[in-house]
């Protein structure tokens, strides 16, 4: 058993024991100690299970490994005798000897092809075995009785999201448009309704390279002009020339009505590069409108599926700009959730810098959020800089570039912030590296967004559970500002 399971099980117990201390040394009533030896003992039972599954699931693990490796032993030997036999088929006149070196290419050939469909089936077996575990761990970690969250139905849909959904960058690609549909049939299997749901459409243009417009889905446009994201460079047809062409997509928009018009919006944008950015956010997000769809609010609640936020935050910009002023008063803030599971902390920003005051403004939202999180014992972090603790970048010019507790405009947040309206900003990263922009992520392998090792199984080999406690701290912060029913704009 590892020493992670072993820790568990032993705080597990202390629980346990701290129930039957309350209701030994308490004077409670009879069929409260009966209740409290019950959570114990279902909780013990609910433990056992998990490891036993855990068990069973990562013996499968090292037995599909094992023969995985065995079926890509014999291809790598096929293939080498395939060589072989091609070698000699150059080098021999003899029909007779042509003859039986082209019967054994065929058989070798018939041999890969059979292994690698074998070895295919492996992989896929692998994966989801892998996929099982994490969520097997995911709940293990829920079963010591202090998680009251959503946590774990957020994992889950995190590994479906990273297993079918895991690319969504190309807003033409066909992951967006799967993702779109998910999102949608996950709100109706909740008991959404279809006039619950609405969308709205955002368009925009960008420079399009001729040569190859399908960049189109893959670019940002600055100054009126091309750049590709792979590398930030310019991207020019034969003639050094631009075309601009008009990308359209949609914003999923979810209302949960509360007992009041004020509002607080709940948004996360579902383009993106991985499972953290922001295939994360998305998770909680989605996972919190479906059980909120039946819990009675002060406010009315707006989750909105952000399209477009990669691009330059069009998706945001669109559903802003579209606010009218009563809607504007009405909203309390807005919550931006974005990439939560691959940073070294969990961070909380709210507020607008001013400069020429020197004061961050807009900061109730902030202020309320940060007091709820310490009465809970939930401990987020917000960006360090002030104009009295400036980055070692921002000491020269002596104005912070992000003064705590605001942060930069790069992500959705920032269009409602420009529109009047109080924001919040979830996001784990570290901005205690190096680079002081908050865009590190992470002390032992860098960033992670906008990367190829965006995915599930990359950051939990780093950073084990490390998803699942981030979703935890996130998701209870969310349900607490969620049911607040004092708040005051």
């Amino acid at each position: 058993m590892k020493p992670f399971f072993k820790a568990l099980i032993s705080g597990v117990a202390a629980v346990c024991i701290l129930f039957g201390a309350v209701g030994c040394n308490s004077n409670a009533k009879d069929d409260e100690n009966a209740k409290l030896l019950q959570q114990q003992e279902e909780l013990q039972k609910t433990v056992n299970t998990l490891l036993e599954k855990i068990e069973s699931l990562t013996g499968t693990l090292t037995d599909t490994k094992a023969e995985l490796a065995a079926v890509e032993g014999k291809m790598t030997d096929a293939k080498t005798q395939l060589e072989t036999v091609q070698t000699k088929l150059n080098e021999t006149a003899d029909a007779e000897e042509l003859a039986a070196l082209l019967a054994k290419q065929a058989e070798l050939q018939d041999t890969i092809n059979a292994l690698a469909e074998q070895a295919e089936a492996l992989n896929s077996d692998l994966t989801n075995t892998k996929y099982e575990l994490y969520i097997a761990q995911a709940k293990l970690t829920e079963s010591d009785g202090t998680f009251t969250d959503y946590a774990v139905e957020a994992y889950e849909k995190l590994v479906y999201i990273d297993k079918m959904l895991s690319d969504r960058d190309s807003i033409d690609g066909e992951n967006y448009k799967l993702a779109k549909k998910w999102i949608v049939s996950e709100l109706l299997k909740a008991g959404y309704t279809e006039a619950d749901i609405t969308y709205q459409d955002v368009s925009f243009a960008k420079y399009v390279s001729k040569t190859n417009p399908l960049k189109a889905a893959k670019s940002f446009s600055t100054d009126g002009k091309f750049y590709s994201r792979a590398g930030w460079k310019y991207q020019e047809d034969e003639n050094g020339n631009y075309i601009k062409a008009t990308i359209v997509s949609e914003n999923i928009i979810v209302t949960k009505p509360g007992k009041t018009d004020k509002q607080i919006i709940i948004g996360m944008h579902y383009d993106g590069t991985g499972t953290g950015d922001n295939g994360s956010g998305i998770a909680l997000g989605l996972t919190t409108a479906q059980k909120f769809l039946n819990i009675e609010t002060e406010y009315t609640l707006k989750f909105v599926f952000f399209t477009a936020e990669e691009y330059g935050c069009y998706g945001s910009g669109a559903y802003a700009e579209s606010m009218s002023e009563t809607e504007i008063a009405n909203t309390l803030y807005m919550i931006n959730v974005d990439s939560l599971v691959c940073g070294d902390y969990c961070y909380l920003y709210g507020g607008v810098q001013d400069n020429a005051t020197k004061t961050v403004n807009q900061t109730g939202a902030y202020d309320n959020a940060m007091a709820i999180a310490n009465k809970m014992g939930l401990s987020f972090k917000s960006n360090p800089w002030t104009w009295d603790n400036l980055s070692p970048d921002d000491q020269k010019s002596g104005v912070p570039s992000y003064a705590s507790p605001s942060t930069g405009d790069w992500s959705d947040h920032a269009a409602f912030a420009e529109a009047g309206v109080p924001y919040l900003y979830f996001e784990a990263t570290n901005w205690e590296i190096p680079d002081y922009t908050g865009y590190g992520e992470t002390y032992l392998v860098g960033m992670l967004m906008n990367t190829a090792n965006d995915y599930l199984d990359y950051i939990e080999s780093y950073f084990p559970g490390r998803p699942m406690h981030h979703l935890s701290m996130f998701s209870k912060l969310l349900n607490q500002l969620l049911v607040q029913n004092d708040y005051v704009k």
